[in-house]
């Protein structure tokens, strides 16, 4: 075996990132490897924009979020610059009561604006009994800064990036885990495997069976002026905005590229190996919504693109620790904004079980 580290992170996205940071700020001696570029758009890390949102229908989720607020601005700190624009969120359908509910529970700020009020304010179109939740803390991540912040730091830590150099195999081995790359290999005393949809085949040799389904999901970018300063909108679903259970349509701000939009959750199952193409359906469904919600926009994208969910039964994550091996997936499409409290948390798990 060439290289030794005491930690391994397999993956470079948002999550194996804040993973390898918190590991360095800690004093180990951890390389991530990553199997393409970092900052590449084949996972789910990357592009301009992620919603950030305090507003969950289940309470838990809104708890986690305001921890992982507190890792984003330490991060800001850091690095001198904005991640997070302080737009608010807006929910509305369904599950707006559940949310309104979970910010009760935690004693967090929200609005239930008109839909006559937010015409005026936000210029967006609602049926006039709709119930709207407007969370003036949320906004969006500016998702591509907030990975490369995140690299920075790890580096100026001490952490070690090895780019397009895939892990092939992993062995635990008493004592360690052995990581075969397609290069090289390395000796570890523990390793967290950050692979996103990639992590179920790496795992599954080990007897380690990771329940996700991997799907592609279509994002598609419709011009709208001043769409930098509207708050996402979270709409699930209704009797006006009928869609199967589990799915919802949303927008939010991409910075230099007007709105961002879709339906979560309506991509098919999807190898990915496969670089996977937008689905002309979604695209032309999420016109049609944003033509209803979003009256000043013009509703032929002008960018479509994909990503990959890695996705549970219950669109929970899974963080957990198999001997000397940290998994770390997935993510659920939903993941991004907790990066920071994540990492964390994962890499004292992988300190724990480096022994």
């Amino acid at each position: 075996m060439g290289r030794r580290a005491d930690v391994v992170v397999v993956g470079g996205g948002i999550t194996g990132v804040a993973t390898l940071r918190a590991l360095a700020r800690s004093g180990v001696e951890a390389v991530l490897l990553e199997q393409f570029d970092l900052g590449h758009a084949r996972g789910s890390s990357h592009g301009t924009s992620r919603i950030f949102r305090l507003s969950y229908p289940d309470v838990k989720y809104s708890r986690l979020a305001l921890s992982a607020r507190e890792g984003w601005r330490e991060l800001e700190r850091e690095c001198d610059e904005r991640l997070i624009v302080q737009t608010g969120t807006l929910d509305v359908g369904e599950e707006a009561p559940n949310v309104e509910q979970s910010l009760l529970e935690l004693d967090i700020a929200f609005e239930l604006p008109s839909a006559a009020a937010a015409a005026e304010r936000w210029g967006m179109e609602f049926e006039g009994d709709s119930r709207l939740v407007y969370q003036p803390e949320g906004g969006y991540s500016l998702a591509d800064r907030s990975h490369a912040a995140l690299v920075a730091s790890a580096r100026a830590a001490g952490g070690t990036f090895v780019e397009k150099d895939p892990v092939v195999r992993i062995d635990q081995r008493p004592g360690g885990v052995a990581l075969t790359t397609r290069s090289d290999g390395i000796d570890v005393r523990a390793v967290v495997v950050a692979a996103g949809a990639w992590a179920r085949g790496l795992l599954a040799p080990l007897g380690i069976d990771l329940p996700v389904v991997a799907t592609r999901e279509t994002v598609a970018y419709f011009d709208l002026p001043g769409a930098e300063r509207l708050p996402p909108l979270i709409e699930y679903p209704s009797s006006v905005s009928p869609l199967p259970v589990g799915q919802a349509y949303y927008a939010l701000p991409a910075p230099g590229r007007g709105l961002k939009a879709g339906i979560h959750h309506s991509g098919a199952d999807t190898d990915p190996d496969d670089e996977g193409t937008p689905d002309p359906a979604v695209v032309d469904a999420t016109s049609t919504w944003l033509a209803r919600r979003f009256p000043g926009a013009d509703t032929a994208p002008s960018a479509t693109e994909t990503c990959v969910y890695t996705n549970t039964a219950d669109e929970s994550f899974v963080i957990e620790t198999h001997e000397r091996i940290v998994v770390a997936s997935a993510c659920s499409g939903h993941g991004f904004k907790f990066a920071p409290l994540h990492g964390s948390v994962i890499a004292a798990l992988a300190v724990e079980a480096a022994g």
